[in-house]
Formats: C-alpha cells, structure tokens, sequence
C-alpha cells in the first residue's frame, strides 16, 4: 500500500490515530505501536501496517528516549541488545515470508502467552539476574522481529532487574525507569527491523514517508503521556496493560480468523 493510496483526510485520520496511541504508550512503556499496528491494518493490511509501524515508533521511541533520558538502566539496555540483535535479524526476515493469516495468529499467540510469564514473574518474586536477562533477550529477539510490540513478554524480566536507589539500596526499577528502558531496547530492535525491511518490497519510498509523519505525530502523544504516567501508580500501571494485553489479543485473533 503506498501513502499516495490515501487521501488527505485518511492520512489525518491516522495522524491523529497515531497521537492518541502515543499517550497510551507514553502512559504504560507497551501497547502504543500495537494499537497504531491495529489502526493500520484496517486502512493497509497486517502485512503492510508492520513495517509502517516499525517506521513511525523510531521516532516515537527516541522521543521517549529523549524524556526519560535521565532514568535509563544502560546495563539492561546493553545485555539485552547484545543476545537479542541475531534473533531479531532472524525474526524479520521469517516475517517477510509469512502470511497475513500467520502474522495475526503469531501477535495474538505472543500477547496471550505473556499474560502468564507476568504472573509467573510475579508469584516467584522474580528477580532477573545478567544470566536471565540474556537467555531471556536471545528468544525474545526472535520473537520481536516478527511482531509489534514485544515489550508485553520482556516486560518481566526488566521489571524483575534490580537497580541502586540514591541512597545505594537495591530495588526494582520504577516506573519511569522501566519505560525508559524498554523505549531505548525497542528503539533499537525497531532499526533492526527497519534495515531488513527496506530491503524488501514491503517498505516503499512513499510508504516510508508516511511512516516518518506517522512518527512525529506521536512526540506531542509521548509528553502528554509521560504526564499520566505520573499520576499512576504501580498497580493501576499494571491493570491497564492486563486489560490492553487481553482486548489486543482478542483483535488480532479476530483479524487471523477473518
């Protein structure tokens, strides 16, 4: 599908679609670029709405970056780029040849899956060693080239990671530092995913123009949703990605049988 397939006032309509759905990814650290993803594969089909996503989330993750610059946890960013980078080269190149059918099955499969690693996460108290993360990130790469938003399923084990506090004490890492950390992992698997598609007939001139103005109407959605993250605290954080996770799966099961 290419961006000149769409009329000035469809293109609008995703603009503001794409605005909306960076306050919730801005709010909760995940589910921004899937609920863009679902918005696009009614306008341009599942096989078409991935690489556009991919696209926009670049900037929408390095405004993200930029905000919660100060709360980033580099260590986790670091072990996780490292064991995740070759599955994710792998996943997008699997996504290529997949079709539409698969690709909404595989994103309804991975967000129903991640509802019992969280719990599981939680009832054990985890705590995620290097050693963890690592083997955690090098399956998950996999999984994050072929799909829009892989944070629901890392997400316990970054929320697991043990941080130093001002005062030297070791906790888990907050809330802010979560969205920041996970905005700057994705970020980079999304360049990842990018570098593969462009390379490929899914990704036009024109359609990457779209995804760059998709991009930018998310910066505006990313402050304004920093704003709510603040008012949140840990367990409404948590409900509101529980209630997304289930409802997003219901969607792309819905588009698989479809």
């Amino acid at each position: 599908m290419s961006a000149l397939d769409l009329n000035a006032a469809m293109t609008a309509g995703l603009m503001v679609a794409a605005f909306v759905t960076a306050v919730v990814h801005g709010a909760t650290g995940m589910a921004g670029g899937i609920l863009l993803a679902a918005v696009l594969t009614h306008v341009v089909g599942i096989k078409n709405a991935i690489p556009l996503t991919t696209c926009a989330l670049i900037i929408s993750h390095s405004s993200r970056v930029w905000l919660h610059r100060h709360e980033i946890d580099w260590q986790s960013v670091r072990l996780v780029g490292l064991f995740a980078a070759p599955g994710i080269l792998f996943g997008a190149w699997l996504f290529v040849g997949l079709s539409a059918t698969t690709v909404a099955l595989v994103m309804a499969a991975f967000l129903i899956c991640s509802i019992p690693v969280k719990l599981w996460a939680r009832r054990q108290n985890l705590q995620v060693s290097d050693v963890l993360l690592g083997l955690a990130s090098s399956v998950w790469g996999v999984l994050a080239g072929n799909v829009i938003g892989p944070g629901f399923v890392l997400a316990p084990f970054l929320q697991g990671r043990r941080s130093q506090s001002l005062r030297g004490q070791s906790r888990t890492l907050t809330r802010t530092e979560f969205v920041g950390t996970l905005a700057c992992i994705v970020l980079g698997m999304n360049c990842i995913k990018l570098l593969v598609f462009s390379g490929t007939a899914l990704l036009t001139f024109d359609g990457l123009w779209l995804g760059v103005a998709l991009g930018l109407a998310t910066i505006p959605g990313n402050w304004l949703g920093k704003t709510v993250l603040l008012r949140l605290n840990d367990d409404s954080h948590q409900h509101l990605i529980n209630v997304m996770t289930i409802l997003l799966s219901a969607y792309f099961f819905y588009q698989a049988a479809s």
